[in-house]
């Protein structure tokens, strides 16, 4: 493999890891990504960490201020309700297909990460919590045959800034998404298309009632 490719590589890794930190709620809104400390946290070169901001600052994750450095860009209420409405329209537009092509098995699997989640829920950190979560939605997702909706939707999710609010705004909402999980399995094993539109709509919107 190329020197470029191996560079590629572990920026990318780097990228990916500093995406689920922001996603998590490790790094918040307005923090300041300094890369010394990128070099720290993640075990990259002082290169790498230069090419990870620079990567994140061009998806919009980061903003870079002249003379100050790069930040965790800052979302408004207002922003946020857009992008989340975008999030809707797409994940939505997956699940005929998810509906379609899932079989006994995957909504066994289904279940399982549902599981997975749900005692993390109780047990686990912020970061375990995402990337539990995240693994669920993954696999939901990637049932569609739409492969460019697929890779457009969970590059949306993953690059969606949330750090305005956490990702779940109290325990008792986290334990009603980890329930809303097994509902929408449900509503998969039954065929179930406009429950399970409604349920989705409701899990990424997350009404107060």
């Amino acid at each position: 493999m190329s020197e470029h490719n191996n560079t590629a590589e572990r920026t990318d890794g780097v990228v990916s890891s500093v995406l689920n930190d922001i996603s998590a709620g490790v790094l918040t809104n307005g923090n300041w990504l300094k890369q010394a400390d990128l070099e720290t946290r993640y075990g990259c070169s002082r290169a790498d960490a230069r090419r990870t901001l620079e990567k994140l600052a061009i998806k919009g994750v980061v903003q870079h201020i002249p003379n100050r450095g790069f930040y965790v860009t800052k979302i408004d209420e207002a922003r946020h309700k857009d992008l989340v409405a975008v999030r809707v329209i797409l994940e939505t537009a997956t699940l005929e297909d998810v509906i379609n092509n899932a079989t006994s098995v995957d909504v066994k699997e289904l279940r399982r990460l549902a599981e997975d989640f749900s005692t993390l829920v109780r047990e686990g950190d912020a970061l375990q919590k995402f990337n539990a979560n995240r693994a669920f939605h993954s696999y939901l997702t990637q049932l569609c045959s739409n492969k460019e909706l697929v890779k457009l939707t969970l590059e949306y999710r993953g690059n969606l800034p949330t750090t305005p609010m956490v990702q779940w705004r109290s325990q008792d909402r986290i334990e009603r998404s980890a329930n809303e999980h097994f509902e929408m399995v449900q509503a998969i094993e039954d065929k179930d298309l406009a429950r399970l539109i409604e349920l989705t709509r409701l899990h990424i919107l997350q009404p107060s009632k």
